[in-house]
Protein backbone atom coordinates (compact mmCIF):
# COMPACT_ATOMS: atom_id res chain seq x y z
CA UNK A 1 0.00 0.00 0.00
CA UNK A 2 1.62 3.24 -1.03
CA UNK A 3 0.62 6.77 1.09
CA UNK A 4 0.29 10.10 -0.75
CA UNK A 5 2.82 13.11 0.55
CA UNK A 6 -1.01 13.57 2.37
CA UNK A 7 -1.36 10.52 4.01
CA UNK A 8 2.44 10.76 5.32
CA UNK A 9 1.67 13.54 6.55
CA UNK A 10 -1.38 12.48 8.18
CA UNK A 11 0.29 9.30 9.79
CA UNK A 12 3.78 10.98 11.23
CA UNK A 13 0.93 13.95 12.85
CA UNK A 14 -0.71 10.96 14.49
CA UNK A 15 2.73 9.21 15.45
CA UNK A 16 3.86 12.77 16.67
CA UNK A 17 0.57 13.14 18.61
CA UNK A 18 0.33 10.07 19.98
CA UNK A 19 4.23 10.45 21.58
CA UNK A 20 3.46 13.71 23.08
CA UNK A 21 0.49 12.37 24.96
CA UNK A 22 2.37 9.14 26.37
CA UNK A 23 5.46 11.77 27.46
CA UNK A 24 2.81 14.55 29.04
CA UNK A 25 0.50 11.60 30.54
CA UNK A 26 3.55 9.65 32.01
CA UNK A 27 5.06 13.22 33.23
CA UNK A 28 1.11 13.78 35.13
CA UNK A 29 1.56 10.49 36.50
CA UNK A 30 4.93 10.97 37.85
CA UNK A 31 4.43 14.19 39.92
CA UNK A 32 1.17 13.10 41.01
CA UNK A 33 3.00 10.32 42.46
CA UNK A 34 5.35 12.20 43.49
CA UNK A 35 2.78 14.61 45.79
CA UNK A 36 0.91 11.74 47.05
CA UNK A 37 4.17 10.44 48.45
CA UNK A 38 5.33 14.37 49.96
CA UNK A 39 1.73 13.92 51.76
CA UNK A 40 1.90 11.08 53.31
CA UNK A 41 5.65 12.07 54.68
CA UNK A 42 3.80 15.13 55.59
CA UNK A 43 1.00 12.98 57.66
CA UNK A 44 3.24 10.50 58.95
CA UNK A 45 3.99 13.18 62.48
CA UNK A 46 1.15 14.49 63.63
CA UNK A 47 2.76 15.00 66.78
CA UNK A 48 0.07 12.68 68.81
CA UNK A 49 1.71 9.95 70.74
CA UNK A 50 -0.83 7.08 69.39
CA UNK A 51 -1.93 3.59 71.15
CA UNK A 52 -3.36 1.00 69.19
CA UNK A 53 -6.94 -0.21 69.37
CA UNK A 54 -8.74 -3.25 67.88
CA UNK A 55 -12.82 -2.06 66.44
CA UNK A 56 -14.73 -4.53 68.07
CA UNK A 57 -18.35 -5.96 66.85
CA UNK A 58 -21.20 -3.17 66.45
CA UNK A 59 -18.44 -0.33 67.12
CA UNK A 60 -18.21 2.50 65.32
CA UNK A 61 -15.34 5.16 65.63
CA UNK A 62 -17.38 7.68 67.25
CA UNK A 63 -17.99 4.77 69.95
CA UNK A 64 -14.05 4.16 69.75
CA UNK A 65 -13.47 7.76 70.17
CA UNK A 66 -15.90 7.73 72.88
CA UNK A 67 -14.69 4.66 74.68
CA UNK A 68 -11.31 6.61 75.25
CA UNK A 69 -11.84 8.88 78.28
CA UNK A 70 -10.15 11.59 77.17
CA UNK A 71 -11.14 15.32 78.59
CA UNK A 72 -11.93 16.39 74.82
CA UNK A 73 -14.66 16.62 72.61
CA UNK A 74 -15.38 13.50 70.85
CA UNK A 75 -15.63 15.32 67.76
CA UNK A 76 -11.43 16.10 67.86
CA UNK A 77 -10.74 12.66 69.01
CA UNK A 78 -12.68 11.26 65.71
CA UNK A 79 -10.85 13.52 63.78
CA UNK A 80 -7.22 12.77 65.60
CA UNK A 81 -7.89 8.69 64.84
CA UNK A 82 -8.91 9.66 61.10
CA UNK A 83 -5.62 11.60 60.34
CA UNK A 84 -3.72 9.56 62.09
CA UNK A 85 -5.07 6.24 60.24
CA UNK A 86 -5.12 7.81 56.78
CA UNK A 87 -8.86 6.81 56.66
CA UNK A 88 -10.64 8.35 53.46
CA UNK A 89 -14.01 8.00 55.59
CA UNK A 90 -14.86 7.23 59.12
CA UNK A 91 -16.33 3.65 58.28
CA UNK A 92 -14.19 1.11 60.37
CA UNK A 93 -14.86 -2.88 60.50
CA UNK A 94 -15.25 -5.22 63.29
CA UNK A 95 -11.28 -6.49 63.80
CA UNK A 96 -9.82 -3.44 62.54
CA UNK A 97 -6.72 -2.28 64.18
CA UNK A 98 -6.48 1.74 64.74
CA UNK A 99 -3.97 4.00 66.15
CA UNK A 100 -5.49 6.06 68.77
CA UNK A 101 -4.46 8.74 70.68
CA UNK A 102 -2.89 8.28 74.25
CA UNK A 103 -4.49 8.42 77.15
Amino acid sequence: MRLTVRGRRAVRLLRTALCALAIIGGTLFISTQTFTAEAVAEGEVVGVAADAVVVGEGESLWTVASNLGLDRDTREVVADIVELNHLDSPVVHPGQSLNVPQR
